[in-house]
């Protein structure tokens, strides 16, 4: 979809729609009253009379009788301004570019009027490119698929912003192709096809790329990730692409920051000999959303050529049944050295993000990251519309809840109880992969914690908010939400401007 700002009067621009935000409870204002006036007051009419109310996600289009150049105007609703964030403003702008394909316009225009002005540049776009995401790219009956809005003109924004609206643009793609890759059948996506994704992305920026196959997993001692990968017939890869800031022969120093992205890559997840519950295992073929953030952000920051060393890793495996998965009571030990307990196979994604922070620090990651779709106690705790977030780092916390605000994915930090750390002590080794009682999603993140070696380290718990599955939250879009990437790129672009 083609993005342009524009300068001319609302009311003059040719397009098959021109849309207007609307809060509710909030009057018309500006430019608004303006076309207002040239409709003859139809849009005061129905706020008036409640057939419009500015609700989250309501949208209605109407004709405009030739009163102005555009064939339709469109009123979308963001709901009440207390309760408009910008993860809220992005998803008003997704369900109206949604609506606009359904209705099959072509050349849309967009006007910044009350509740937006002109901060609001990025968010609007970004959340128009989310509603180009097709979720149904595997039905073959072309009418089901809505049509492509080709154009999205952007009027009252302001002149010179170009590149605003492609960093927009980026960060709204990055978010579509993290979405694409969640959404993909498990048959496809395999951890050979995410190395494959990777290979692409390492070949268009000249990144330096490593793949390990089961024999370098077992000569590095990843155990922790080859005991997950034991009853698949899918070999496991770790996957590690690197962005450097300056030229390939320049060693960074110990004081220079190196970023570590950590994405947990179980492209099917069966829950291993702790066999999932079979309704909803179709699902787990997203259990990768960590692994498609980590990848969709790395394309993004090497695009942009920031000055800040960037390794993404990587732990791809299918966790499955077979005749040679690791029981519940096996003890494996770590590439870091420590031993674990496996007491449930199917909480996987800490043992191989285990090692994968193992892998990023022993190639000179200074912070940490990594983004899992961990726990289901994520769900329970803060529900769909948040990421839970542990971090043993004050300054590196405000780093990433500073990208997530610019990002308009909400984080919300749980605290990292030093009670809870006995209850990852197991009888046998030295921790234990669940089964405590209480606390998963922070005990889930602590396990991970225990091999970020003191670094500054944040975790992301996307099981929740990366696929929406709960019909009932009429304000969240269902489906896959790519989760987490655009505030690994932001995280990035701040620790870059620190470091320039």
């Amino acid at each position: 979809m083609k993005v342009s700002l524009a300068g001319t009067r609302p009311s003059d621009a040719a397009l098959d729609a021109l849309a207007v935000p609307v809060s509710a409870g909030r009057p018309l204002s500006g430019a608004a009253l303006e076309l207002d006036r040239k409709l003859g007051g139809l849009l005061s009419e129905m706020l008036a009379g409640a057939e419009f109310r500015g609700e989250l996600f309501e949208v209605l289009s109407m004709p405009t009788q030739n009163s102005i150049q555009a064939r339709r105007l469109i009123l979308y609703g963001v709901g009440p301004l207390a309760d408009l964030d910008g993860q809220r403003l992005r998803a008003a702008h997704q369900q109206l570019v949604r609506e606009s394909r359904r209705l099959r316009y072509r050349r849309m225009g967009l006007l910044c009027t009350d509740p937006l002005d002109t901060d609001s540049l990025k968010a609007v776009v970004e959340g128009c490119i989310l509603g180009t995401f097709e979720r149904r790219s595997r039905q073959t009956a072309a009418e089901v698929v809505p049509a492509a809005l080709d154009e999205l003109v952007l009027l009252g924004f302001g002149q010179g912003r170009e590149r605003e609206v492609e960093a927009a643009c980026e960060n709204g793609d990055a978010t579509n192709y993290a979405r694409v890759l969640q959404n993909a059948p498990p048959n496809e996506l395999t951890p050979f096809t995410l190395a494959q994704e990777a290979t692409r992305i390492a070949e268009r920026h000249h990144l330096e790329l490593e793949i390990l196959g089961p024999e370098e997993l077992r000569n590095g001692g990843y155990n922790l990730l080859l005991g997950v990968a034991a009853g698949s017939a899918q070999p496991p890869r770790l996957i590690t692409l690197r962005h450097r800031a300056g030229p390939r022969n320049v060693v960074p120093t110990t004081a220079t920051p190196v970023l570590g992205l950590v994405g947990k890559g179980i492209t099917f997840d069966s829950g291993g000999i702790s066999l999932k519950h079979p309704e909803y295992m179709s699902l787990m073929k997203a259990d990768m959303a960590g692994a498609a953030a980590v990848l969709a952000s790395i394309d993004v920051i090497a695009s942009r050529k920031l000055p800040l060393d960037v390794l993404a890793v990587i732990a791809a495996t299918e966790n499955m049944p077979g005749p040679s998965a690791q029981r519940p009571g096996d003890v494996v030990v770590s590439a870091a050295g420590k031993t674990v307990e496996v007491v449930n196979t199917d909480a996987e994604g800490r043992l191989v993000l285990g090692d994968a922070l193992t892998h990023a620090l022993r190639k000179g990651a200074t912070h940490l990251l990594d983004l899992a779709t961990l726990t289901g106690a994520a769900t329970i705790a803060i529900g769909h519309a948040a990421t839970a977030a542990v971090s043993n780092d004050d300054a590196f916390w405000s780093l990433v809840s500073r990208a997530a605000l610019a990002a308009g994915d909400r984080v919300w930090r749980l605290p990292l109880l030093p009670d809870y750390k006995g209850l990852l002590a197991s009888k046998i080794a030295d921790l234990r992969n669940s089964e405590y009682g209480e606390a998963g999603s922070i005990l889930g993140g602590m396990f991970i914690g225990e091999f970020a070696a003191g670094r500054p380290w944040a975790h992301l718990d996307i099981a929740a908010s990366s696929w929406n599955d709960n019909d009932e939250l009429k304000t969240l879009h269902p489906g896959p939400s790519g989760a987490g990437t655009r505030i690994c790129i932001e995280l990035a672009e701040l620790m870059a401007g620190a470091v320039s």
